[in-house]
């Protein structure tokens, strides 16, 4: 009479079913079988992907931050001239005096100072910031662009002029 057999499912041997441990290598047939569980790797390769994403992200903002910038109110042009270094090469933006709708002389509650252009489509532009005072630099801007000067002093509260 033949004796059933089985394998056993740690190391493929041949064990009688009977059987209560592997000859071979001691397994426990009473032991639930455990199957393997991806939920490690898996783990591991969304933090991968989560720590990829933040690295490209980074790099993105990287990348779009000027390495340098000139501003310059020319006077021969009638014109203010933006130029911007990037890491992908160099930017231009021209605004000329006759598209500035006003000029801009700005105290921030932080301490810093700026003076900027707003143009006749709503969108500002700083010509010049610091955190020294720029009263002087505002209007010798102004006296050139032929401008009056909006002076807005925001270190008395909210909004206050």
């Amino acid at each position: 009479m033949a004796v059933a057999m089985k394998d056993c499912p740690s190391c493929g041997a041949d064990v009688p079913t009977s059987a209560k441990r592997c000859k071979e290598c001691f397994h426990d047939f009473d032991e639930p079988v455990k199957k393997a569980s991806w939920a490690g790797p898996i783990a591991l390769l969304m933090a991968l992907a989560g720590m990829v994403v933040v690295a490209l992200i980074t790099l993105g903002w990287i990348v779009m931050q000027p390495q340098d910038q000139h501003i310059l109110v020319d006077q021969d042009s009638e014109s203010i001239v933006w130029t911007r270094t990037y890491v992908t090469g160099t930017t231009t933006d021209r605004v000329p005096f006759t598209d500035v709708r006003s000029l801009e002389y700005i105290m921030h509650t932080s301490g810093g100072y700026e003076i900027t252009a707003v143009t006749a489509d709503g969108s500002r532009k700083i010509i010049q910031e610091s955190v020294s005072p720029l009263r002087g630099e505002a209007n010798k801007y102004a006296q050139l662009m032929k401008m009056e000067l909006s002076v807005i002093d925001n270190t008395r509260g909210f909004g206050g002029n």
